[in-house]
Parts: C-alpha cells; structure tokens; sequence
C-alpha cells in the first residue's frame, strides 16, 4: 500500500492533490484497489499455506483408514465421476477427427476452385494430429496401447 507520504510526493510533482486523483479517476482508484489487494494476499498467503497443510495433517490424523484404500478403479463403475471424464475425452477425439477430416476436405474444395485454402489444411491437419496424440496418450494411460503393424 502506498503511504501518504509517496502519494503526496507524486501529486506535488504534479501540482495535484493525492486525494483529487483519487476522486477524478477511476484507473487510479481501480490501481489503488489492486495495489492494496495484491499487498493483501502477499500478506495472507504464508497463513493460508499453513492452514490447508494443518487441514491435511488433520485429515490424515482422525481417519488413517484412508490411507489403506486402493486406488481408483478406472474401469467397469458407471457411478465414477472419472468415466464421464473418460467418455468426454472420447467423444472430444472423434470430434477433432471429425474437423480434421472436413478441414482438410474444405481445403481441397478451395483449391480446387482457387479460393484460399493454407488456413484449413493447416487447420484441419493440426485436428488430425491433436486428435491422434490425445488418442494415443489416452490409450497408454487406460494401458490399452494400439497395436503396431510389425514389418
């Protein structure tokens, strides 16, 4: 927070009163809101680290029986919340599919008729690609990794 003594130096520079510029603008007032706003959190946030750190040992103190559950079982439970992340993700990559298939096809229309067309085969070749890694890394996480040609 600016003291009175820096907000009267700046005015004097500019023959202006601290607490006239603070009533004409409101960039001013909006500064000075952040200004004491970020001084704040800067002043809270050890506070707060050490709050939510006590919380967690808390946690770990009343129910250690939490510690000995396995992990989340990713597959076969319709009522994870996990499996609508998974089904989304699905439907995410078939849709990139999708615009990356139309892009490109979009892109050879406009060659074909010698409009622009860099931007949708670019476009529609990013999709693929996008589309193809999230594919990839989604099966290696599931551990259902795709099966390579062998030559």
């Amino acid at each position: 927070m600016f003291t009175q003594k820096q907000t009267s130096a700046v005015a004097a520079a500019q023959s202006v009163a601290p607490d006239a510029v603070l009533r004409r603008s409101r960039a001013a007032r909006f500064g000075q809101g952040c200004v004491n706003a970020a001084a704040l959190l800067r002043t809270i946030k050890s506070v707060v680290t050490l709050v939510v750190a006590v919380l967690f040992v808390g946690l770990a103190f009343a129910d250690p029986a939490l510690a000995q559950q396995g992990g989340a079982n990713l597959g076969g439970n319709s009522s994870n919340p996990i499996n609508a992340f998974k089904t989304a993700l699905d439907i995410g990559v078939w849709v990139l599919l999708g615009l990356g298939i139309f892009g490109i096809g979009w892109g050879i229309y406009n060659i074909m008729f010698g409009n622009a067309w860099g931007k949708q085969m670019v476009g529609g070749a990013g999709a693929l690609g996008f589309a193809g890694i999230v594919a990839l890394v989604n099966d290696i996480i599931n551990d259902t990794p795709p099966t390579l040609p062998s030559y």
